[in-house]
């Protein structure tokens, strides 16, 4: 099934809040996902979202992962990366409203870009230490950057090679409540840093992970991972896949309307 069919299926399929039956899904979407930003948070980011999709200033660009179909050229603008890359608002904000329902501590970030979710998880969820990994050192300057303008002083961002840096930062913070996985889209790498990151999850870790319906491979992924024997509830927002490991919830595969 392409993703127009799957989508197609994820419209007739998706439930509101009131086809779900786990509290714990439920009082996530009615007290966290329904209610709105305050603009004092959000106005700052969407900001700095427009500069950067009106910056045309080229830059070296190197990546590392199965990333955008779009960007072709070895020196994209910013505009073109950002166009591609950025996350919409309002997954950006279900991503950070997750992390602020479970009080987040420590987070992870598998891909940066040019930072606006990383903001959403920071100005969020200003208890928690976020760490995120991205392997363009362009980008990442970029990136860094944005999060001096708004002085997100709570993001520790790493430049580097996920498949190096991850296992380190895992083994250093020990204990990771939320682990978003983006930026390198095939199976083998979803699979790989979803297992990785299963080796220091502990009860309550929450696991994000982008473009689920983006390929084939992605689809597979997520089945695979859905279907594990740690995960106790899934969550499909069709752009967005999110899994608990909770033993205290039923086995649970929920399409969510959003």
């Amino acid at each position: 099934m392409g993703i127009i069919g799957s989508y197609i299926y994820y419209l007739f399929n998706a439930k509101s809040s009131h086809g779900i039956h786990s509290p714990f899904v439920y009082k996530f979407i009615e007290e966290y996902l329904s209610k709105d930003i305050a603009p004092l948070i959000s106005s700052p980011i969407e900001n700095i979202r427009r500069q950067l999709l009106n910056d045309s200033t080229e830059i070296d660009y190197l990546d590392f992962g199965a990333g955008s179909k779009i960007i072709r050229k070895p020196k994209p603008s910013i505009r073109s990366l950002a166009r591609a890359s950025l996350k919409p608002k309002k997954y950006a904000v279900l991503i950070a409203k997750l992390a602020q329902y479970i009080n987040a501590q420590n987070i992870i970030e598998l891909g940066t870009s040019l930072g606006t979710t990383t903001l959403y998880l920071s100005k969020l969820n200003p208890q928690a230490k976020i760490y995120t990994i991205e392997a363009s050192a362009a980008i990442s300057n970029i990136a860094q950057t944005q999060f001096d303008k708004l002085d997100a002083k709570n993001i520790k961002l790493i430049r580097g090679n996920f498949d190096k840096e991850y296992p380190l930062l895992l083994k250093k913070i020990e204990r990771p409540d939320l682990i978003f996985i983006d930026g390198n889209h095939t199976y083998e790498a979803t699979i790989r840093y979803f297992n990785i990151g299963l080796e220091y999850a502990h009860k309550e870790t929450i696991f994000v992970f982008d473009d689920i319906n983006w390929s084939n491979e992605m689809k597979k992924a997520w089945n695979e991972i859905k279907n594990h024997s740690k995960t106790t509830i899934s969550l499909d927002f069709f752009y967005l896949g999110v899994v608990s490991l909770n033993t205290d919830f039923s086995k649970e595969d929920l399409l969510i309307r959003y």
